[in-house]
């Protein structure tokens, strides 16, 4: 079924809508190719592809993204191509991180030495919000190392960011001089070099903690919202299917028997698909077809015959709704369940197995159902 164009009721548009209002901004500044889409993948452990999908524009000069999409915990917003010759009005987008602001992060390439720009909006930015702390990436290291040089091991800089003895002498005079010339400003360092195996590095996210430590420390709160949880399908249980499963019993209560129950179904076919592009997965409607495909024909037809008596039942007032949104909230989470383990095997270049889609559809209905038991009269449907 098409659900592209099917809205999704109110209350999960107003939980998102919420969510999103809340987010802290995380700006990100810098010249052409500092490599800010490569540090954006890593802070959200994304797939850059998916990530430029994701990108909305929010002001002429800048794009947003909210993270994750479906329940923002941060929204990120891109201003991009920043070069002398082009002149900038950070006005506009200095409102949107106005709104909740986080933390501004800038990129820079560690050989770029026209700095001008960039002190002359750092100043103006200091004066009109002395306490946002500003966080300064100094990226592309390999650039200044000598041919065929790889990146001095252990990390080699400080927890200021200063650089070691290890660290090749054109890069740390590079790296000492960007530090001076933005030292009115008030700024934190962190160099760092996400490459990609091309580009000859044996440790392509060189950095990366040191980057997450020095967030943590200039803003906590959105370091914890960087932090991804200890088991990665967690999130995807408590961002997607939890949503999904309450937005499906919602549209499930209307007492309009078959009618009333489509929306659900349109709704579990979205929550596939999202399920899917968190995995980096086909996001198409293949997703949906292939789950109930290996689900078996047994499966569907318990499957439309339980949707068939469950609707049947809102000819009973109250009582046959609440038992259908039920049903709807149990069956969303058995499905959610079920492409959470294909997903997971198609990412890990497997097939999942009929017998192992059916078990963890099985167990996530259980778990669906004990939970909307364990919230009935309380869920905010």
């Amino acid at each position: 079924m098409e659900t592209e164009h099917l809205p999704l009721p109110p209350s999960f548009e107003t939980l998102r809508a919420e969510a999103s209002a809340a987010a802290p901004v995380i700006w990100m500044l810098g010249p052409a190719g500092a490599g800010q889409t490569r540090l954006l993948a890593e802070l959200t452990q994304s797939w850059r592809a998916t990530i430029r999908q994701e990108l909305a524009p929010a002001t002429p000069t800048a794009e947003i993204l909210a993270f994750p999409a479906d329940l923002p915990r941060l929204r990120f917003l891109l201003t991009v191509g920043l070069t002398p010759e082009t002149p900038y009005d950070p006005a506009g987008d200095m409102t949107v991180m106005e709104s909740q602001p986080g933390l501004i992060l800038l990129t820079l390439p560690a050989a770029e030495r026209n700095l001008a720009p960039l002190v002359k909006l750092l100043g103006r930015i200091r004066d009109e919000h002395p306490a946002w702390p500003i966080l300064v990436a100094q990226t592309r290291l390999h650039e200044l190392y000598p041919p065929g040089a790889q990146h001095p091991m252990p990390y080699a800089f400080d927890a200021d960011g200063a650089p070691g003895p290890s660290v090749p002498a054109a890069l740390a005079n590079a790296l000492r001089a960007q530090r001076v010339m933005l030292a009115a400003s008030r700024l934190r360092f962190v160099p760092l070099d996400l490459t990609e195996p091309p580009q000859g590095q044996a440790v392509l996210d060189y950095g990366a903690e040191a980057l997450r430590h020095a967030i943590a420390m200039l803003a906590p709160e959105v370091a914890e919202r960087l932090e991804p949880p200890s088991d990665p399908e967690l999130g995807i249980r408590t961002q997607l299917v939890l949503p999904w499963a309450i937005a499906a019993a919602a549209s499930d209560l209307p007492p309009l028997p078959v009618l009333g129950g489509l929306p659900a179904i349109a709704l579990q076919a979205a929550m596939v698909r999202a399920i899917a592009r968190r995995f980096g997965v086909t996001a198409d409607g293949t997703v949906w077809a292939s789950l109930f495909a290996l689900l078996g024909g047994s499966f569907l037809l318990r499957h439309g015959i339980g949707w068939m008596l469950r609707q049947a039942l809102k000819l009973a007032p109250v009582w046959g709704s609440a038992a259908a949104a039920g049903w709807s909230f149990a069956v969303t989470f058995g499905i959610g369940e079920a492409a959470i383990h294909l997903c997971r095997e198609e990412a890990l270049g497997r097939k999942a197995t009929p017998a192992a889609l059916r078990e963890a559809f099985r167990q996530g209905h259980e778990e669906g159902a004990a939970l909307h038991g364990a919230g009935r009269g309380s869920a905010s449907y």
